[in-house]
């Protein structure tokens, strides 16, 4: 099945399995229906994954299978809580010993506004909110843009489940969770492929994989919560994971 999105004012072409469909994403949207009843009230799920995984096309894919099927699911990033550009380039930390700007580890878990994030989830538990986004074409944050309305809201992000830090506490704020996963290997492929075709060198995307998203990779695959459900993507293939 090949499905269009618009992902950061891009068009994204995604194509799943049918099998993959019916047996894997269908259970997980029918799960959260159950629960949402279960608990009358607003849920919060949480899709977690090391970058380059797909997560952000797969929650969009969700959101519109669930919308097929009559059930209330709202997909939404977390990269608008990214730090603002000015705050990030006005704060600093030490890393491997050297005191670094924060705009040169923008997207690692120490430029994200945790606090924020937290706060919305418990607003939007009572009531509609608007939410941040974050912008590709200005590469900044602008806020109070996504109108949080539906019964499922379903976040997609790189550190949601990360079990250290500042993110430790965040999945007491989540009522189910799904985490996404590759190998490290078939990560770096589709990172340096995404940098090339954003228009740097094969040795500038090379030199980027190693400097950041190796990094930000590592982590999130080896420190996070355990999640209620598991995804293991294998070249094109969705599949049940452990």
């Amino acid at each position: 099945m090949r499905y269009s999105f618009t992902v950061n004012g891009l068009t994204v072409d995604a194509e799943y399995h049918e099998q993959d469909v019916a047996h894997v994403l269908l259970p997980l949207v029918k799960r959260w229906q159950a629960l949402q009843k279960e608990k009358d009230r607003r849920i919060f799920v949480f899709l977690a994954a090391p970058p380059g995984c797909g997560k952000t096309t797969l929650s969009l894919f969700l959101e519109y299978l669930a919308e097929r099927e009559g059930i209330p699911v709202q997909a939404i990033g977390m990269d608008g809580f990214h730090y603002s550009n000015s705050y990030l380039n006005t704060h600093q930390q030490m890393e491997d010993g050297v005191l670094r700007s924060l705009m040169e580890r923008k997207g690692s878990s120490d430029t994200f506004d945790v606090v924020g994030l937290k706060q919305k989830i418990l607003e939007g538990r009572e009531k509609d909110n608007l939410w941040p986004c974050y912008s590709r074409k200005i590469h900044d944050v602008i806020p109070d843009q996504i109108r949080a309305e539906k019964a499922i809201i379903l976040i997609e992000g790189n550190y949601l489940l990360l079990n250290e830090g500042r993110w430790k506490d965040l999945i007491e704020y989540c009522d189910d969770s799904v985490f996404m996963y590759a190998r490290e290997a078939e990560l770096k492929d589709r990172l340096i492929a995404r940098k090339v075709a954003g228009g740097k060198t094969r040795k500038e995307a090379e030199e980027f994989y190693e400097s950041s998203d190796r990094k930000n990779i590592m982590q999130v695959l080896h420190h996070h919560h355990d999640a209620q459900s598991y995804l293991l993507m294998k070249g094109s293939r969705l599949q049940k994971g452990e």
